[in-house]
């Protein structure tokens, strides 16, 4: 048995979130009026099954037998990740707000005086004013107002700019750079991926009514 070197983590992809999931979550309510789960609800049995008697509609195990299944939301509009505002803000300032090329030169980080692999946290931002040395277009200064939000110069960028600016960005320039672990533009979420129903079983208040935590 060979033995396990390294484990990496990284950003999960959109389409791999509807790889693991079973069918996405459309509906708000949570159970009918006969306390039943609703279809395509958080609680639907496609999901899995946390009640005694009662078969999962995907794999039709019983609660001893079915792990669960994962769903999805599909969000009305994209949302920021705040555990990668950090990143999204360096990624943002070192690369072009039109054409998503680095602002700084790719010599600087190969040929002769190649740079010691560091990781793109590390690369210092480009002050005053810069112009893109592939569109020439000179680069408005970028702030974080925190927790989330981004000023490109005046303007407010929201998340589907966001997403856009990242989405510029080449797969080439990102190795250059040290990122590692999917693309940019997966730190803006679009879908939510909602764990099996196993794992967050609901309770039963003294009323006999179910209880959900948020």
């Amino acid at each position: 048995m060979g033995k396990i070197k390294r484990i990496d983590f990284g950003l999960i992809a959109p389409s791999v979130v509807r790889k693991l999931a079973v069918m996405e979550i459309t509906s708000p309510d949570v159970y009918d009026t006969d306390a039943l789960p609703v279809d395509k609800g958080i609680m639907d049995l496609h999901l899995g099954v946390v009640d005694p008697g009662s078969r999962c509609k995907t794999c039709l195990g019983k609660i001893d037998t079915c792990t669960g299944h994962f769903g999805y939301i599909t969000l009305a509009k994209p949302i920021i990740n705040v555990l990668y505002v950090i990143h999204i803000k360096k990624i943002l300032q070192i690369t072009c707000q039109k054409c998503g090329a680095l602002l700084t030169a790719k010599e600087e980080f190969t040929g002769e005086n190649e740079r010691k692999k560091e990781t793109f946290l590390t690369i210092k931002q480009n002050t005053g004013k810069v112009k893109c040395p592939k569109c020439n277009e000179e680069q408005e200064k970028l702030k974080l107002e925190k927790p989330h939000t981004f000023k490109c110069g005046k303007k407010i960028l929201n998340p589907e700019e966001v997403k856009e600016h990242l989405e510029k960005i080449s797969d080439e320039d990102l190795n250059i750079v040290g990122f590692e672990g999917g693309r940019p533009e997966w730190m803006v979420m679009t879908l939510f991926l909602i764990p099996p129903i196993s794992s967050r079983p609901s309770i039963m208040l003294e009323n006999g009514d179910r209880s959900e935590d948020d």
